[in-house]
């Protein structure tokens, strides 16, 4: 048994949630989290080359996964996501934020390996959320998306509390977002995708 599975036995012992968080930043989102990555860090607590996938996770041996801007980094997202889907319980929820492809300081990082939109996790889920809809037999991932929003920030104050009336406004439902995606998306760059999937 190797380390992780350790601290999954122990927490199903303890009847804790068992949470993995994915390339966590120097603090995890999620204390009761497991952060996994590979590089060492205080947030880290088990190091693998999450590349090659989840092997060391059991089929349905995880409650809750987070992975804030991490699935950028991936070459085979197909491969991650089915990963991710295979070890996630029935109802499991992946969580998570990956920059949009609006976003002014997306380019600037070397290491993202691929640009997401409004309607990139459509393409791993069965149901609809959008009026426009995205070809489903590309893959057999079948998450339900439970929630998507278009998040608006900026490092500087003012401009930021000017984004967040934009969040506000196209986030009042899916028509907006939509609309906003197609129209205003290069007027207003926003900085990120929050979402929410749940295996069903």
């Amino acid at each position: 048994m190797n380390a992780i599975n350790e601290i999954i036995d122990k927490k199903i012992k303890n009847n804790e949630l068992v949470i993995i968080e994915l390339g966590p930043g120097e603090i995890k989102k999620d204390n009761r989290a497991i952060g996994i990555d590979i590089c060492e860090k205080s947030s880290v607590d088990y190091r693998t080359d999450l590349t090659k996938g989840l092997i060391f996770l059991e089929n349905n041996s995880v409650d809750i996964i987070h992975a804030y801007h991490f699935l950028e980094h991936l070459e085979d997202l197909e491969f991650f996501m089915s990963e991710i889907f295979r070890v996630l319980k029935k109802n499991g929820r992946l969580i998570g934020t990956v920059p949009h492809f609006s976003n002014p300081y997306f380019y600037s990082d070397y290491t993202h390996k691929s640009l997401w939109g409004l309607y990139t996790l459509s393409y791993f889920t069965k149901n609809n959320l959008f009026k426009r809809t995205v070809p489903k037999y590309y893959n057999s991932i079948e998450f339900y998306q439970a929630d998507i929003q278009i998040i608006f920030a900026s490092p500087f104050r003012f401009r930021n509390i000017i984004k967040k009336i934009f969040q506000k406004f196209f986030n009042l439902n899916r028509y907006m977002q939509e609309l906003y995606e197609e129209i205003f998306v290069y007027l207003f760059p926003c900085y990120e995708i929050y979402f929410e999937l749940e295996k069903r």
